[in-house]
């Protein structure tokens, strides 16, 4: 029960520092959309830094919950082989459904986005359409299956949208993953 009511505090306090943000910085709303922030260890985080996700076969380093870092070996004809950030198998769906909810929500922008960092183009493919890299889509496809949606996800969902005025389509809908991108062709 502590745990829990630590969690809604710190949402609580996260939501407030989005509500200021959204106020003060408007034209860049992605930034503080709630449906792509989410609480880290901060450590752990400085460790992701901007890599892509990706998986890992031989890590370079790893979290105590088994988050890793190492060069992407997801198998997949011209997959990055760089460093990428792969998170445990119960946050993999998660991450996926935010992107997709990403490439949908700021669909009219999201095309502009693929010079924003050193690593933003191993992802995006510079279109607002597939919006993903072959590889990158197919292995966000792939999480999606393997993890599919839970319980605190919808709690999440109804939060945000209790915030937020707007809802992750993906967890209310994981079928449209399929109907929108299809299924992976690897």
């Amino acid at each position: 029960m502590q745990w829990q009511l630590q969690q809604h505090l710190l949402l609580l306090l996260l939501m407030q520092r989005i509500l200021t943000l959204i106020l003060i910085n408007s034209c860049y709303l992605y930034h503080s959309d709630i449906h792509h922030i989410y609480p880290t260890d901060g450590y752990v985080n400085g460790q992701r830094s901007n890599f892509s996700f990706g998986e890992v076969s031989n890590a370079s380093w790893t979290s105590q919950n088994g988050t890793k870092k190492g060069n992407n070996s997801y198998d997949f004809p011209g997959a990055y082989n760089g460093t990428v950030f792969e998170p445990i198998d119960e946050f993999k769906g998660d991450v996926a459904r935010v992107y997709f909810y990403m490439a949908t929500r700021y669909e009219s922008q999201i095309d502009g986005w693929e010079n924003n960092t050193a690593n933003s183009d191993i992802a995006l493919n510079g279109t607002s359409t597939q919006v993903y890299e072959d590889w990158f889509l197919a292995m966000l496809i792939d999480w999606h299956n393997a993890d599919p949606v839970s319980q605190k996800e919808i709690d999440r969902n109804n939060a945000a949208y209790n915030f937020q005025g707007n809802r992750n389509p993906f967890i209310d809908n994981p079928q449209y993953v399929a109907q929108i991108w299809g299924t992976p062709d690897n």
